[in-house]
């Protein structure tokens, strides 16, 4: 057991090499340690940079070393972004937690008074009876289906769906699950982003179903491709053994694939780069 640290750093630069494109994370070619730099710029004058080093016997028994980046972070903002990545090691000991951190720094980007991203439905009158008033005057969206892949017995499929509003979101996740193969998936993800033209705003949300961070995963490449008035869900029937990290490889590989397979990502190599 005390060499677990080395496939689990192995198997977490594996899927951080997946979820993120070749500019917002690179090795640190000047430094013979195992040495990223990870990159959050979708708001220019609020970038960050968070280096942080695979040291040996990470995560199991040794915390990872990091150095934050960021010429506009004043002492009180830098000291709060400390805290907020020492809090989320501190609850995770023993864990992979780069991803988290990831997280965490897109949030603490986008905290600005002139935030644009994510607005939550119209709350004037209760969501139910927003969704019975408008959903029955609308039509269910499109659905497609790619063709199904296997690894070690879980079985995983994408869908993928145009939608422009939360209420077709609704609509079709509900006529998916009229299906019974997928209503008893043991996961079915999802994430969305759509354009509001009335708003100039991209609402956006994602659902893991009982797979733990998987779908913020789907959001995230979505966010990086910049696609706009899709959703994608992703089903996986788990077949009894493990996969740990590969599970994340193959959702957001579906997620990709569907993607490209229906012209919202024209251009895989020049946005993403997967490991195979």
């Amino acid at each position: 057991m005390s060499e677990e640290w080395v496939q689990l750093q192995a198997d977490e630069i594996e899927a951080l090499n997946s979820i993120f494109d070749e500019k917002q994370w690179k090795r640190d070619v000047d430094d013979s340690q195992r040495t990223y730099i990870l990159t959050v710029d979708h708001r220019p004058e609020r970038a960050i940079s968070l280096e942080v080093t695979f040291v040996d016997g990470y995560p199991v028994d040794e915390p990872m070393i990091y150095n934050i980046r960021g010429p506009w972070l004043r002492g009180e903002e830098r000291q709060q972004l400390t805290t907020m990545l020492e809090d989320i090691y501190l609850n995770n000991i023993g864990k992979p937690i780069v991803f988290l951190w990831a997280d965490a720094l897109r949030d603490f980007v986008d905290k600005s008074p002139t935030t644009t991203e994510t607005d939550n439905i119209n709350t004037s009158e209760p969501i139910a009876d927003q969704y019975v008033s408008s959903m029955d005057k609308i039509d269910v969206p499109p659905i497609y289906t790619d063709d199904s892949f296997e690894d070690r017995k879980s079985v995983f499929q994408a869908h993928l769906s145009p939608v422009h509003s939360k209420e077709e979101v609704q609509l079709v996740l509900n006529k998916l699950k009229e299906n019974k193969k997928i209503a008893n998936a043991t996961h079915n993800m999802y994430a969305y982003r759509i354009w509001d033209e009335k708003r100039n705003v991209i609402l956006a949300d994602c659902e893991d179903d009982g797979e733990t961070a998987a779908s913020s995963r789907m959001l995230h490449l979505m966010d990086i491709a910049d696609v706009r008035n899709v959703l994608v869900v992703v089903s996986r029937w788990f077949g009894g053994i493990l996969l740990q990290n590969d599970r994340f490889k193959h959702i957001n590989n579906a997620c990709r694939m569907i993607l490209v397979k229906h012209g919202y990502i024209k251009k895989v190599r020049n946005i993403l780069k997967f490991s195979s």
